[in-house]
């Protein structure tokens, strides 16, 4: 199943255009940490714990994506 980015989102914090390789399993994972990114920040108080967990999630999803090439 590959997902595609959803342009509905206010602010992407992935870059889902950026994908050289044209990977669909970089694109669907790019496409779920948005997802999850923006339930988080519709969903979640704004807090530093908000914060933090943001910045988790995004860093989780450039990892998932180097690790997709080793």
């Amino acid at each position: 199943m590959v997902m595609e980015p959803n342009p509905a989102y206010d602010k992407v914090t992935t870059i889902p255009e950026f994908n050289p390789s044209g990977s669909e399993l970089v694109t669907h994972i790019k496409a779920l940490t948005e997802e999850i990114i923006h339930f988080i920040e519709k969903e979640v108080p704004n807090n530093r714990r908000r914060s933090i967990a943001l910045t988790n999630y995004e860093q989780a999803a450039m990892w998932a994506v180097k690790a997709c090439f080793p």
